[in-house]
């Protein structure tokens, strides 16, 4: 259960989702309506989220490791590190996910003839590392980081299948463009919304350790201010984007658009309101449940 709880499994689950639906959902259909083979065969694909898995599980235990000492005073009831798991245990942790993810990565390249993608892999941990060890202690180049990282769960997919995608026509192209680019910036600015507020959450903790987050670099109204600014524009890239769907998509497409975007003012008005920890985590747990379901999304699409 602590090994479960360490690798965040549930936002494994979800990332594998993800990437399950923008193939299926999207993706292949679009190739199928022009008789199109997908790049990566179903084992393939399902070898791809795998790794993809990998590099997040191994991000959340470097993560962790490094957030020792700020945990110990933002919630020591929750931290794993030092006492259900050792801090030499996680490291090896850390060290397996990793080899075992990059060993997959470089069959998976070997076996599609893609060496290119190989490269992902280590741009991804790396960067990962980079954001636990000096990035999230720093304002704001942290948060754009994870964001950036959050965006490519869905770019990495449109990536591989690039050599397929590329022999599409209007109108199926523009539609696969159209939903991929939906979800990245979806992806994107939910997430750095979500990361400034965290930055709120934890902002005592990160202070006694040393952090320069925005919260603390720049003060509380400014994160605020970042915060709802970030939330405005998801806000209105949403309503935006269900302009262009709504006249193609069912009913129920237009319902759950509006359901996100309230979901997104709530959380707005929630940290314009906020002044404490209790308060911060509350909005932070709504941003969590408006990027699940910013996802989910793509099942009326």
């Amino acid at each position: 259960m602590s090994l479960l709880r360490l690798i965040r499994f549930p936002n494994l689950i979800i990332v594998a989702l993800t990437q399950f639906l923008l193939y299926y959902k999207i993706i292949l259909p679009a190739l199928q309506t022009q008789q199109i083979s997908p790049t990566l065969p179903f084992e393939q694909l399902l070898l791809f989220i795998l790794i993809t898995v990998f590099i997040t599980a191994g991000g959340y235990i470097i993560n962790d490791i490094a957030d020792v000492r700020i945990d110990l005073l933002n919630k020591p009831h929750r931290i794993l590190i030092g006492r259900k798991i050792s801090t030499a245990t996680a490291y090896w942790l850390y060290f397996i996910v990793n080899l075992i993810g990059f060993l997959l990565a470089m069959y998976l390249a070997l076996v599609g003839r893609r060496m290119s993608l190989l490269f992902i892999f280590p741009v991804a941990v790396v960067g990962l590392l980079a954001y636990s060890v000096w990035l999230k202690k720093r304002p704001l180049s942290g948060n754009i980081l994870v964001s950036l990282y959050c965006a490519g769960v869905a770019l990495i997919v449109w990536i591989a299948e690039a050599p397929a995608l590329s022999q599409l026509r209007a109108p199926a192209l523009d539609r696969v463009t159209h939903l991929l680019t939906y979800y990245a910036v979806f992806a994107f600015f939910s997430t750095l919304f979500r990361e400034i507020v965290k930055d709120l959450e934890d902002a005592e903790g990160d202070a006694a350790a040393g952090a320069r987050t925005v919260a603390i670099a720049w003060g509380v109204g400014a994160a605020k201010r970042l915060a709802g600014a970030v939330a405005g524009l998801l806000l209105l890239y949403l309503l935006y984007f269900g302009y262009n769907t709504f006249q193609k998509i069912p009913i129920v497409g237009t319902v759950a658009i509006l359901f996100v975007t309230l979901m997104i003012g709530t959380g707005w008005f929630l940290l314009i309101k906020a002044n404490n920890m209790q308060q911060y985590h509350q909005v932070s747990q709504l941003a969590k449940v408006m990027m699940l379901a910013g996802i989910l999304l793509l099942l009326v699409f």
